[in-house]
Formats: C-alpha cells, structure tokens, sequence
C-alpha cells in the first residue's frame, strides 16, 4: 500500500498515518442504522459495503465480501459525511486583520491547518465562498495534507466600495493606481474589485480559468465590511445578468452574498442558483425563491447569537449592523421553512482557532427552527445538490455527494447514538468513531 512522505510541517497537522493510505480492499459495515441523506427515516440494521471509492452495495440482507475487512458498527448510525456549503479555508488567522499582512506562504499553511480541522470534525466536503484555495485543494486532493473535498470558488467578486472591498485606507485602487496597489484581499485573489459589466465579466472568466467550481458575488452590504450600508444594492442589474451569463456559459453557477431584501431581489431577477444568508427578506421574496427552486443558506448561530459578544463582529459598526440581521433572522427561518424554500446547511465562520472551534453551534441554534432529521438532511443531501448545480465545473464528477446509496463517493461517519433523536451529537467530535473519505479511512476508534 503506497504511502506519502510528508514533509515536517505537515506531519505536524496529519495525526493519523491512516489518512494518506488508497483504497484496497473492500469494506463491509455490519450492524449499522443508515441514514441515507434523503430519507425521513433511518434503514436499521443495513449492512454497506465499500469498494475502491464509492459505496457498491446497501442490503438488509447478510452480505460477504471477498478478502474484505468488516467493520461491525455494533448498532451506531451511519451516515454521509457532513458538508459545510459555506466556508473560507483561507481567511484562518488571528486577529482576523492579520489577513491584511500576512505572507502568503503562512496564509496556505493556514487554510491547510484549517482543512484539516474540518476533515477532523467529520465534514468531508466544503463549499468554499471567498478566498484563494486553489492549492490548499490541489494538496488536499493529491493526499499530501489531509482536509475535505473543497469546492472551491476562489476570489467573491465586488464592486468598488462593495461588501468585498476590504482595502485599507492607504491602499489605492486597480483602475485608478495599478494592481499592485490595490490592497492584500485583492492581489491574494481573496476578493476581487470589478466595476462595469466587462470588468465583472472579466473578473468571473479569471475565477473559472483559476479552476472556481462556482463563482461568488456581492450583491449587497454585509455585517464584516466597513464602507457599504448593510441595505445597500450592489451591483447593478446588468453587471449580476453578466455574471450569471458567464458562468452558466461555462456550465456553473452564481451564488450570492445578499442580507437584504433588494439584493435578493435583484439576484433572482438574474438568474442565480443559490442565495448566502438573506436574513432581512421579505414573505414574497421567500415564495419567489421556493417557486423557482432556489437554495437558501442561512447562518443561524451568527445571526442569533447575542450581538454584544459575537466575537468576530465587535466594531461598533458590524456591531450595528449585525443587530438588524438578528432582528429580521427569526421571520426569515419561519417563511423560509413555511414555504419550504430549499434550505443548505453553511456555518461561514472564519478566524482564529477558538472562533472556528465554535462553528458547529450552528446545529444548536438551527435546532429552534428544524427537526433533527431535517438538519440530518440540510448538512447531506441538500448540500449535495447544492455542490451538484457545478456541473461541468464540479472537480468531483464521478458520482453524487451526500448521500449513501449505489455508486456514491464513499465518504462515510460513523456516530455514536442516533442524531436524529439529538442532533448536537454532530457538534462534538468524540462522538464520531469513524470517519471515511474517498473510500480511505481517516479516524478509526473501532480497532
């Protein structure tokens, strides 16, 4: 079986020697309670085999394999592996304005650190939504470091003064004096600065020549940036159809950042596929997106959690901010769900480590809103699809994520107790005995 010799820096980040073997023989569980991504209900005692890395085989029926290994999971349930639909691999540091200074060396190392944190609390796929991840992906695909699956989008696309204009106030502009100039988020490809429809057009081919598997917008203010009002349109109406256009030329799709009712508004009227928070939204707007089949990925930790000591947003200005997000978060959830708009499961948490340590309080804070098997459904299949909508652009072709069934990617959790009685059980990873990606065991208590 091969094995990949890691340099000392990754050794440091990759604890387990299991992460980095390849698929070999196939794999039976015995004795497990499938919850298959779709269903309403768990398939108790199934049996799943493995081979290579996809899933071959789902049966109630005894099943053999082989010269395979078989993994009794004594009654636990197992599941698809969680996906996060909305992340930033990249934005890891601490204070989160390091991100304006730091060497681009140490911001890889970092993401990579990052990566590697998901894969450990049992997410093996991620949508990332703004920042330059591209090689954090290619090593994580090539095995050298482990970390999930990464759909990567590369730099959000923003107009001058948009949400995505993180320039400090010394830095100039592209237009006006030269790329160079223009700030770290912009010459890192974190975000882009694109005016006028040829610009953004431009802006969006760069993305999916640098390999984006869906391209990210700003189609309205935001709670992080400090220049644009969060009730801000952005973007005009032409500039969002040209992206939407230039994606979907390349077979993908646009997503949104948009808080706010005319942002979304303005997007749907585009034609892009999903919508990133939408937090103040109006009933109508709700109706509009559930007709036309368009996913929905709310936060509900960052937007409900006590606004007076969220620790990313403490400047008086995202401060301010962040309140009417929290006031309009509720009614959104409640016509979100009475109209049963398509609902992913995206946490977008970023910056230090004890900041991201907290991200999957999203489970508890969802928990007001949805049943635990719907939020079983949210953070699998749901977010499947929502990778799926790539299409030509999807780095992982060969079957669909986030479910367990015939021909799927193997990528499998194990857990101990059934978290469709108590969902906070995916919040702590002691709970989580198994993990599999890509049909290659990378934490295993079992043995």
């Amino acid at each position: 079986m091969k094995k990949f010799i890691l340099s000392s820096l990754l050794m440091m980040v990759c604890s387990s020697a299991l992460a980095q073997d390849e698929p070999s023989a196939p794999i039976l569980f015995t004795n497990v309670n499938v919850f298959n991504g779709t269903d309403q209900a768990l398939i108790k005692n199934a049996n799943v085999v493995v081979t290579g890395n996809k899933i071959s085989a789902i049966s109630l029926e005894p099943l053999v394999v082989a010269g395979g290994r078989i993994i009794d999971g004594e009654g636990r349930t197992l599941m698809p592996g969680l996906i996060d639909a909305h992340t930033h691999i990249m934005l890891h540091s601490d204070p989160v304005t390091q991100l304006m200074t730091q060497d681009t060396f140490e911001q890889g190392a970092r993401g990579a650190a990052r990566a590697k944190a998901y894969l450990d609390a049992g997410f093996t796929t991620v949508r990332d939504l703004g920042g330059n991840c591209f090689g954090v992906k290619n090593v994580v695909d090539a095995r050298v470091s482990p970390g999930p699956r990464i759909f990567c989008g590369g730099a959000s696309i923003t107009q001058t003064s948009g949400h995505g204009d993180f320039r400090m106030t010394n830095d100039g502009h592209p237009r006006f004096d030269g790329y160079a100039a223009s700030g770290v988020a912009n010459t890192t490809k974190t975000t882009i600065i694109a005016d006028g429809v040829d610009d953004v057009r431009a802006a969006v081919r760069e993305m999916l020549f640098r390999g984006a598997s869906q391209i990210k917008v700003h189609a309205g203010g935001g709670v992080t940036s400090f220049k644009d009002p969060l009730e801000a349109a952005q973007y005009t109406q032409e500039e969002l159809n040209a992206a939407v256009e230039e994606a979907e030329r390349y077979g993908t799709y646009v997503t949104v950042h948009a808080q706010v009712n005319n942002a979304v508004v303005a997007s749907l009227d585009a034609g892009v596929k999903t919508v990133e928070h939408g937090l103040i939204m109006e009933e109508e707007t709700m109706i509009r997106m559930a007709e036309a089949g368009v996913y929905w990925i709310p936060q509900a930790f960052l937007a409900l959690q006590d606004v007076s000591s969220n620790p990313l947003f403490q400047d008086p200005i995202q401060n301010a901010k962040l309140a009417k997000v929290n006031a309009g978060a509720r009614q959104a959830f409640e016509w979100g769900i009475k109209h049963n708009v398509k609902t992913g499961w995206g946490s977008d948490v970023f910056g230090a480590d004890e900041i991201f340590a907290t991200f999957r309080q999203e489970f508890a804070f969802r928990d007001e809103f949805y049943e635990p098997i719907e939020q079983m459904q949210q953070v699998t299949g749901v977010n499947g699809e929502i990778l799926a909508l790539s299409g030509l652009k999807n780095p992982y072709p060969d079957g669909p994520l986030g479910v367990i069934a015939e021909g799927a990617y193997a990528d499998i959790i194990l857990i101990e107790g059934d978290p469709s009685e108590d969902i906070r059980l995916l919040m702590d990873s002691s709970n989580i005995s198994l993990i599999m990606k890509d049909g290659v065991i990378y934490k295993d208590v079992l043995n």
